[in-house]
């Protein structure tokens, strides 16, 4: 509840992503670092950080960076490339680094995996959520989690970094920047060049290719539950945050002749998990009840529920988006056929780096109504009487 302050997030011990949902964690995860880093006594509240520094980080047009990058003659010869440009931008923003700078006057460290990581056996406290950004290795489409244990798992030395490639001999997984993850975890394949790791693992193959989690797991639930799985608490919790933007795209043509084979050449890679989803649901509450935990889904299938009134054939976006930030703003109910439109609305935003005012204006009332309708389960799993 990002206006009454209930921060809910607060119990929240881990955070599993693909894709841009990493960068909404990064941005939840980096406000908390810099409440503590610059010692702000008053509670925090992430309705505050939403309107400090959240909205506008998130709001960043990421996908000129990767079109500049493209057209910079630094980086024709070298081997830097957009990808790396934009994990670049992804810790300036995303995670802070340019207004760190800014307000310390001098240049500030990226924030690390050891900053939201512990060591096995250590004594150090927990002080944020541990955020996992979930990767495809390219070669044999596995799911690889940016921690730093499954970093030594793969014997990884080396990385590219604010432009600026790291190779050790023997590095220490906790100090690779969460960003390195974050744009891994991003790299939608062809459109972004994707991330490549230096190993020691094998001689002949020192490297290794990462590009969207999403080629492997669209939510990022395997690894959550991998997570919750070996842990030992009594209640165990699984948020299921979907941001399905599968319904924009139109089930029927305009063209009467056979689809150009590059078109469906494009729309390959990413028909499987969409396929996918038909079972997802069902085949998560099976996983989680076998090992008793609890899931709450939070997807925008919920504004269906017991919507069935007609919807019009066609929806002037910009006006329904208008209208219903209106009703939004003057706290007014929203009527079955108001929910519906919605859906429509949010399902055709497309995941593209960039988004405008009222998309992210839209998309921010609208999970907050998603959590007001699912709080009799979160109620639930919670045990609140």
């Amino acid at each position: 509840n990002t206006g009454g302050g209930q921060n809910m997030l607060n119990q929240v011990d881990y955070l599993s992503t693909v894709s841009g949902g990493g960068f909404a964690a990064g941005a939840y995860v980096s406000a908390l670092y810099e409440h503590r880093f610059f010692n702000r006594q008053e509670l925090f509240r992430l309705g505050d950080y939403l309107n400090r520094q959240i909205r506008e980080d998130l709001a960043f047009p990421y996908a000129g960076v990767i079109v500049r990058a493209n057209f910079n003659p630094m980086l024709w010869f070298s081997m830097a490339d957009d990808g790396d440009a934009l994990e670049r931008s992804i810790d300036e923003h995303v995670l802070g680094y340019r207004r760190r700078a800014k307000e310390v006057k001098r240049k500030p460290q990226s924030l690390l995996l050891g900053d939201f990581f512990i060591p096995i056996n250590s004594r150090e406290p927990v002080r944020f959520p541990m955020h996992i950004t979930n990767s495809s290795t390219l070669n044999t489409m596995t799911i690889f989690p940016f921690t730093p244990d499954i970093l030594k798992e793969y014997r990884i030395n080396g990385y590219t970094h604010r432009l600026a490639k790291v190779v050790q001999d023997t590095l220490d997984p906790f100090q690779v920047p969460l960003a390195v993850g974050i744009k891994s975890s991003a790299s939608f394949p062809v459109l972004i060049s994707n991330t490549t790791l230096h190993s020691t693992y094998s001689a002949l193959r020192p490297f290794l290719p990462l590009i969207d989690g999403a080629m492997t797991d669209n939510i990022g639930y395997h690894t959550a539950l991998q997570i919750l799985k070996q842990e030992k608490a009594p209640r165990k919790i699984l948020l299921i945050v979907d941001a399905d933007a599968a319904g924009n795209r139109y089930t029927f043509s305009k063209r009467e002749g056979a689809v150009f084979s590059l078109s469906v050449m494009g729309r390959l890679p990413s028909s499987g998990l969409d396929a996918r989803r038909a079972t997802l649901v069902r085949d998560i509450r099976d996983v989680c009840r076998q090992y008793g935990i609890t899931p709450v889904f939070f997807s925008f299938n919920e504004l269906l529920e017991d919507a069935d009134a007609p919807l019009r054939v066609e929806i002037n976006i910009k006006e329904e988006q208008k209208r219903l930030i209106h009703l939004f703003r003057e706290q007014k109910q929203l009527l079955p056929s108001d929910r519906q439109s919605l859906y429509e609305l949010l399902t055709h935003i497309s995941t593209k780096l960039t988004i405008t005012d009222e998309e992210q204006e839209l998309l921010l009332y609208a999970g907050q109504l998603i959590v007001k309708m699912q709080e009799p389960e979160i109620s639930l799993a919670l045990k609140r009487k």
